[in-house]
């Protein structure tokens, strides 16, 4: 029994020495970070000092994650840039992807409770902008203990963001919501509906400013 277990450590030792010498030769692995078994790396990734990769993640070619993130259940587009202190966090089957060229700005939350699309070129700007895809207010009222994670107590809705979309710092994105392509959602900004393509959005709750012309 006692050498069998000393094989599997030493084999499992052998498997993450050669997994991190590998990622290291063709990535950048900051200082104290950790790093799920199960990530995967296009090439040319830059992982920050303190960064917390976890489960389901594929990150493609370019990708940069600022220092302290913790990212989980979670696809990323090639030359995308996620900031210092975004927390990816969640409580149900949701996952999240976004594509190629997009920024989330530093200190913002992404809920995967549900699932979130963000499209192509999305700029969304920190700090502490969240898209939340649950709501516990029904939960709270009933009185329910936090473990209850009844979906008729605490429902949850998508959120989708297509491509060329500008969302400013310290805004609230909620369950269920879709910003179409070419629109701004102007800083301190609280969504609660769906926002039309070349249209700015911003207050609380948002209300259409202009129109926008490309």
């Amino acid at each position: 029994m006692r050498l069998g277990y000393y094989k599997f450590v030493i084999k499992d030792f052998l498997f993450n020495s050669f997994r991190n010498y590998k990622l290291r030769k063709h990535n950048f692995i900051g200082h104290n970070c950790k790093i799920s078994k199960t990530a995967i790396f296009k090439g040319n990734v830059q992982i920050r000092d303190f960064v917390k990769v976890g489960t389901n993640v594929k990150l493609g070619y370019n990708v940069i994650v600022g220092s302290n993130a913790n990212i989980n259940n979670i696809t990323i587009g090639d030359n995308s840039h996620i900031e210092g202190g975004v927390k990816i966090t969640g409580n149900g089957k949701g996952e999240i992807k976004i594509g190629k060229e997009c920024y989330i700005g530093v200190y913002n939350i992404l809920d995967w409770s549900d699932n979130i699309t963000i499209g192509n070129y999305v700029h969304i700007a920190g700090p502490s902008t969240g898209l939340w895809t649950h709501s516990s207010a029904k939960q709270c009222l009933a009185g329910l203990p936090l473990k209850n994670k009844d979906i008729k107590y605490r429902p949850t809705a998508p959120i989708t963001i297509e491509d060329n979309v500008y969302i400013g710092g310290n805004c609230i994105i909620y369950p269920g919501v879709t910003i179409h392509q070419h629109s701004i959602v102007a800083p301190n900004s609280t969504v609660t509906k769906d926002v039309n393509s070349y249209t700015m959005v911003g207050g609380i709750t948002a209300k259409i400013i202009k129109q926008l012309n490309y």
